[in-house]
């Protein structure tokens, strides 16, 4: 087998496992409220870890995703 049909396998071989186990939604920012230690997107609560440093408390309102399949917010700014 040749290299580039190596690599094209394993190209397709990523794109099969992307396709099946990363939400398509991943990267969409989602507005939340923050209560204590977790993040209300919804009717749903999720405990949040910021993926910058940023000053916000209770009640502020926060940009988030969902990266690891809706288990963890990451909060990426505030509104």
């Amino acid at each position: 087998m040749s290299a580039s049909a190596s690599i094209s396998r394993m190209q397709q071989a990523i794109i099969a496992y992307i396709q099946a186990n990363i939400p398509k939604d991943t990267n969409k920012a989602r507005l939340g409220t923050v209560n204590g230690n977790r993040v209300t997107i919804g009717n749903k609560s999720y405990p949040y870890t910021p993926a910058v440093d940023m000053y916000f408390g209770d009640g502020s309102q926060v940009y988030c995703i969902l990266p690891d399949k809706g288990n963890r917010a990451a909060v990426v700014g505030v509104r």
